[in-house]
């Protein structure tokens, strides 16, 4: 079966506590794997200020993730659960070109050998 990568950003509501935020993001994670997905990285971005109002919101919390999926309906599955999501003001989601999954599975490794490293030098001490 055929792997898809895809790069996934949406904002959250600025008016929503740290707690709220991770359990937001802990959500978009659960469907992400109930829809037989996989999230290979999570990059918090903050609050950032929006080029223009959504929602009556000027500031929003981004959130940048890469995702893996076998599924063809991932991206109709995962739209269908942001439309309904009220935390959620906007979001994109894309596939990677082939070039940008070599590339990202290169920095996926290299961050995985580095951890390593530092655990095998952690554990000597």
């Amino acid at each position: 079966m055929r792997e898809y990568y895809y790069e996934m950003v949406y904002i959250l509501r600025p008016t929503m506590s740290d707690e709220e935020i991770e359990a937001a993001i802990e959500k978009v994670n659960s469907y992400v794997k109930r829809f037989n997905g996989e999230v290979l990285k999570v990059d918090k971005w903050g609050k950032r200020q929006l080029a223009y109002p959504i929602n009556d919101y000027d500031k929003g919390y981004y959130v940048l993730e890469y995702l893996k999926t076998n599924d063809s309906k991932f991206v109709r599955n995962m739209e269908g659960f942001f439309r309904i999501n009220e935390d959620v003001i906007r979001f994109l989601l894309f596939r990677l070109k082939p070039s940008e999954v070599k590339e990202l599975k290169e920095k996926l490794e290299s961050k995985e050998e580095a951890k390593a490293t530092q655990t095998a030098s952690e554990g000597e001490e």
